[in-house]
């Protein structure tokens, strides 16, 4: 998969940190050298990542976080941070 980041070159590294040695899940395959993109200011700097889910992990379909709503009740969502439903009191 190709994940594309912009923004400030200090974003774009922390983030590509971040994501390169952060969650199990995410394995970072490659990441370019840093390049600046073609904004008004010429500011701005894009790295582009190659990544891939590790074998044997869940289907994406069938993951999901449990988070604690700001109310400090636990939380359930899905990849893309829908709730979900899980049968008990809501």
């Amino acid at each position: 998969m190709k994940v594309r980041l912009t923004g400030t070159e200090a974003e774009c590294a922390r983030l590509t940190f971040l994501l390169r040695f952060g969650p199990p899940d995410l394995e970072v395959l490659e990441v370019s050298e840093p390049y600046r993109t073609r904004d008004d200011a010429g500011e701005r700097t894009a790295v582009d990542l190659e990544v891939r889910f590790p074998e044997g992990r869940p289907p994406v379909e069938a993951t999901f976080y449990s988070l604690v709503g700001r109310d400090g009740r636990p939380l359930l969502v899905d990849a893309w941070g829908a709730p979900v439903r899980h049968g008990g009191a809501g």
